[in-house]
């Protein structure tokens, strides 16, 4: 099987056009599961939190400015810094978002040792009943984070999903596969099942494989366009 393998740069990465189904706003809740194989620790296209430390990219989302809606982060490792190697899933309120603060988000996330070329599975929960975020590592849950830290309200907004990036300013060198999203909260038990590759089918909205020369989705025709990558075994 091969899988594709993003460098890092502007021209890698896959856009998904915009759906409901992709938004907690119009879910109700949300989950995102994805196998994903940093290449590098420190990634030659990142943001920062806007102190100019914590440098980071955005792997996977769907948001940009004035929309943000939820993303994937990885830090780079610096061990100088407070969030080194950290992994992160961020629900945002989004400017659009009566009552709420602007453009802030809260995150779950594990942070520990990550190994180059390693792959890891991890699931982010946008639950829209719990009114939390919450990630898992390899099957094993991680953290929980309440909305009520910023007084999130999820807002759909017009951005598309996209895969190695989220709104083109920071870029994941590495390789993702197995991009699946459903529409309602995984329970652990079914966490637990995903990461042993058994898919629970209630509520999957798409599957993107990322084994083929396209992304194409095998369960809701939301077919993705890649830009750049290389197929790698």
């Amino acid at each position: 099987m091969s899988v594709l393998q993003f460098n890092g740069t502007n021209s890698n990465y896959i856009e998904i056009p915009d759906d409901p189904v992709f938004s907690a706003a119009t879910t109700g809740s949300l989950s995102v599961s994805a196998w994903m194989r940093p290449d590098t620790l420190s990634f030659p296209i990142a943001e920062s939190d806007g102190s100019g430390e914590n440098a980071y990219v955005h792997w996977l989302g769907k948001g940009e400015d004035d929309q943000q809606e939820w993303t994937f982060r990885m830090y780079n490792n610096n061990p100088a810094e407070a969030r080194p190697s950290r992994i992160s899933f961020y629900v945002f309120n989004p400017k659009a978002a009566a009552g709420g603060k602007v453009n802030l988000g809260v995150g779950a996330y594990f942070q520990g040792p990550v190994t180059v070329g390693q792959w890891i599975h991890v699931v982010g929960v946008a639950d829209g009943t719990q009114q939390a975020t919450v990630i898992y590592k390899n099957g094993a849950f991680q953290d929980q984070q309440p909305w009520s830290k910023e007084n999130i309200v999820p807002v759909h907004g017009t951005a598309p999903v996209r895969i190695a990036t989220r709104d083109l300013k920071s870029f994941f060198f590495g390789a993702i596969r197995d991009v699946r999203i459903w529409d309602r909260v995984l329970s652990a038990d079914e966490v637990q099942m995903v990461s042993t590759h058994v898919i629970p089918h209630g509520g999957l909205v798409a599957c993107f494989r990322l084994t083929h020369d396209t992304a194409p989705d095998s369960i809701g025709g939301h077919d993705g366009l890649v830009n750049g990558g290389t197929w790698t075994p």
